[in-house]
């Protein structure tokens, strides 16, 4: 306890909150300020946190118990043939203004998530939809076309505009197998059975929005033909969750109150929220310790101050495995965005720079709590009835990665230049990219730069491609291997690597055409095995998350190897231990 103690002496009683901060019956801290809150746009966790707090979808995936509850639909029903669902509204479901939650309300937002417009990260997911993945492709074409003309000067003006997206609403309604027989029933077409389609429909771009508000705050820009909803408008939507959000100060904290149009009002234990923004972990445990915060979700993985913790015989501390994997991107497009050739296209350098990592030090060492080192990406034990083939994960070998480097070009590794590693600037990212930096300089003879930038320019850079190599992780979002394996098919928008293998990419849809559970995680087995062997990533290791909570005084939470959490079903309670 020594270190913890003289870190808060240090910074005092420095808290992100002072005065003038609403008070809440529940407080918890965000490790950094939100990417997005439009569900359609979210992919970092604690954004999709915050979402689950504001929109309900049709059905709730319980990762406590692994099972599928209702949420928004009262019931469901599936054909035998696993092609058509038919979700049931709740009669008294509503948003937050009063307005009855209606079957066209999840159309217009899935349609949303379909538009290459919004650059949805997950719109992939909505491609098991009869004729979402052709609509999609019909649109960009179609704006494509609209871009050009615009260039020429025979477009490009607010009719033109608005006469694409009205043949756009027309195409969708032709193309794509959603339909409301009336405003309480969604039917849903599949291309093809989905066996974990109701996961899919409990997961953040699956979620509603109120549309009259939403079309409201959109519109079309006529130079490129796209919708765009205003950012502001996410910050005091409609939302049909257990909350809305009452108020938001930028970088500092959002109030959120309870929805009492909810349909499960009545359930809720508690009424105010405050999520405060505290991106620095000695500051978010000061504010714990002075009775500002209940519950930190965010602690870093790796360090000191973390570590110390794990140590401490504290009954407000929880370790909890997660099925979630840290790892390098390696760019593996043949060209960088500067124009030049680049190295990390060949298989054997990023074989090599992945076989030069001492992971062991890594956990050790750098991180402090010796978390399960990574030999598949898939993290073991996480989904039930799968195996990752491990055996084919790369391992420290300094002496092979030499030999493949030298086989690659690079004799002694001095000549491998112009790499760096991009890595976002909070919890221990910088510490890692150190480590790993001295490695591969003393076993490979390879110099690389370290590039910080803080979140929003580094998940910037991260999308366009613009790095070499950077920093990265993934939790699963639904209870099947695909949650992490889609991620890395050619035309995924979560494929930061750019990666691209015809054979994985072949058995990823043989699994989805593939009735038998047994056989079908065999198939997504073989095509980790080609993703392992290619290394478009180097595996580090596997998630474990430190919690902060007094289980005496905060009841209902509920941790999990998912990082889900049903903050409605918290109640604050006692004095603090």
């Amino acid at each position: 306890m020594n270190r913890i103690v003289a870190i808060l002496s240090v910074i005092g009683l420095l808290t992100a909150c002072g005065e003038g901060v609403p008070d809440a019956d529940f407080t918890y801290a965000a490790g950094q300020e939100h990417n997005h809150l439009d569900p359609v746009k979210m992919s970092w966790s604690h954004d999709i946190r915050l979402a689950h707090c504001l929109y309900d979808t049709l059905v709730v995936f319980d990762f406590n118990d692994f099972v599928i509850r209702p949420g928004a639909a009262e019931r469901w029903e599936c054909s035998d043939d696993g092609l058509i669902y038919t979700f049931y509204i709740r009669a008294n479901a509503r948003w937050s203004n009063g307005d009855p939650v209606t079957a066209q309300d999840y159309i217009h937002a899935w349609r949303r998530a379909m538009l290459p417009d919004f650059a949805a990260d997950y719109t992939q997911l909505m491609f098991h939809i009869r004729g979402a993945e052709s609509f999609f492709n019909w649109r960009t074409e179609q704006l494509k076309q609209y871009a050009e003309l615009a260039k020429t000067g025979s477009g490009g003006h607010a009719d033109a505009a608005e006469s694409l997206w009205q043949l756009t609403g027309d195409e969708f309604q032709d193309r794509v197998g959603l339909s409301a027989p009336d405003d309480k029933t969604l039917v849903v077409r599949l291309t093809q059975s989905t066996p974990y389609f109701l996961e899919l429909v409990a997961f953040s771009i699956y979620m509603p929005v109120h549309a009259h508000s939403v079309e409201v705050a959109t519109s079309v820009n006529p130079r490129t033909g796209m919708r765009q909803t205003r950012s502001d408008y996410w910050s005091s939507s409609i939302t049909n969750g257990p909350y809305q959000i009452t108020k938001r100060e930028f970088k500092r904290y959002i109030l959120l109150t309870a929805n009492d149009h909810y349909w499960d009002r009545a359930a809720m234990k508690n009424s105010r929220i405050r999520e405060d923004i505290i991106t620095n972990a000695p500051t978010a445990l000061t504010a714990y310790h002075a009775g500002e915060v209940d519950f930190l979700p965010d602690m870093p993985s790796a360090g000191p101050l973390p570590s110390d913790l794990a140590r401490a015989d504290r009954p407000d501390v929880h370790l909890q495995k997660m099925a979630g994997t840290y790892f390098y991107n390696f760019n593996c497009q043949p060209r960088l965005a500067d124009g030049r050739e680049n190295p990390l296209a060949d298989v054997r350098v990023r074989r090599a720079l992945s076989m030069a990592i001492d992971r062991k030090t890594i956990v050790k060492r750098v991180t402090q709590l010796n978390q399960p080192i990574a030999r598949s990406y898939v993290p073991v034990g996480a989904i039930g009835g799968y195996r990752p083939p491990v055996e084919d994960g790369i391992t420290f070998d300094p002496v092979r990665a030499r030999q493949l480097l030298a086989g690659a070009g690079y004799s002694d590794g001095s000549n491998l230049k112009g790499l760096s590693i991009l890595y976002n600037t909070n919890a221990y990212h910088e510490l890692s990219a150190q480590a790993i930096k001295s490695m591969w300089q003393e076993y490979l003879g390879v110099v690389v730069t370290l590039e910080g930038e803080e979140g929003k320019a580094f998940s910037v850079k991260l999308k366009k491609q613009d790095y070499t190599i950077a920093r990265a992780a993934w939790f699963g979002d639904y209870a099947d291997a695909t949650t992490f394996l889609e991620k890395m098919t050619t035309k995924d928008g979560n494929n930061d690597c750019r990666w691209s293998n015809e054979q994985f990419d072949r058995l990823i849809e043989q699994a989805a055409f593939e009735p038998d559970p047994k056989r079908r995680n065999q198939v997504l087995a073989s095509a980790e095995s080609i993703l392992l062997h290619e290394a478009p990533m180097a595996l580090i290791f596997q998630y474990v998350n430190l919690y902060l909570y007094d289980p005496q005084r905060l009841h209902g939470l509920r941790p999990n190897a998912w990082n889900r959490w049903r903050f409605e079903q918290v109640e604050v309670g006692g004095k603090r231990q």
